[in-house]
C-alpha cells in the first residue's frame, strides 16, 4: 500500500469508515487521496435532516487537513441520490486511479441501505479492478440482508483522537440525530476490544495481495 484512494459517495463518508486508518497510513509514509462521488446536498423533509454542498466542502477539507491526506477537487460530483452506476462516472474514477497510480482502494461495502453507497460501490469496485487492494468499509450502522462482518482490521487506537477531531469538523445534520459519529466510534471500540487493542477499524477484503 503506497498510494491510497479512499472513496465516498458523500463527504463524511471517508471519515466515519477509514479516518483513522487514513491518518495511520499517512504516518506510515503512504501517500492517501479522498475522492468524495456526490455534492451531499440533502433536504429529507420527512425526516428534517438538510444538509448544503458549500458548508459540506470547506468541512471536508478541514477534515482531510485533520487526517493529513490530500482531497481530489477536481471531479465533477454527482446530484446526492442521483448517484447511479454509469461507464461515463465510472470511467472518471477510473481515470483517477490510473493517473495517482492507485493501488489499494477503499470503498463502501455492497450491501447498504443508502442509495448512493450502493451505486458507489458497484462504481468503484469496476472502477478498482486494476489495483491490488480493495477493502470495503461501512459508514453508516445499517441493518443488512448481508451483514458486514469485517475480516481486516486496522488498529487506530493512536489515530483515534485525529478521527473523532476530523468528524467533529462535520456540523448539523451530518451527524445524524446527534448519534451518528459516537456510535461509529463505539463500533470502533468494539472491534478493538475483540482484536485486543483499544480502538480498530474494520473491512470486507475484496482482494489483497502480499508482497
Amino acid at each position: 500500500m503506497n498510494n491510497i484512494l479512499i472513496i465516498g459517495a458523500h463527504f463524511d463518508d471517508a471519515e466515519l469508515g477509514a479516518g483513522g486508518t487514513a491518518a495511520k497510513l499517512v504516518k506510515m509514509g503512504k501517500k492517501v487521496y479522498k475522492l468524495t462521488l456526490t455534492d451531499n446536498v440533502t433536504d429529507f423533509k420527512n425526516m428534517k435532516i438538510t444538509v448544503a454542498y458549500e458548508p459540506s466542502l470547506r468541512q471536508s477539507a478541514n477534515a482531510c487537513k485533520v487526517l493529513g491526506i490530500e482531497e481530489i477537487t477536481d471531479f465533477q460530483p454527482e446530484r446526492c441520490c442521483q448517484l447511479f452506476y454509469s461507464t461515463p462516472v465510472m470511467q472518471k474514477v477510473e481515470d483517477i486511479i490510473f493517473k495517482l497510480n492507485i493501488d489499494t482502494v477503499f470503498m463502501h461495502y455492497y450491501d447498504d441501505m443508502n442509495q448512493d453507497h450502493v451505486e458507489a460501490s458497484r462504481i468503484c469496485k469496476t472502477a478498482s479492478r486494476h489495483c491490488k487492494n480493495v477493502l470495503m468499509y461501512q459508514s453508516n450502522g445499517y441493518i443488512l440482508e448481508h451483514s458486514f462482518t469485517p475480516t481486516v482490521f486496522f488498529d487506530i487506537s493512536e489515530e483515534l483522537d485525529q478521527k473523532v477531531a476530523s468528524l467533529n469538523c462535520y456540523e448539523g445534520d451530518h451527524n445524524r440525530f446527534n448519534r451518528l459519529f459516537d456510535t461509529v466510534i463505539q463500533r470502533n471500540n468494539m472491534w478493538g476490544y475483540a482484536n485486543k487493542v483499544r480502538y480498530a477499524e474494520g473491512f470486507v477484503p475484496l482482494r489483497m495481495i502480499i508482497e
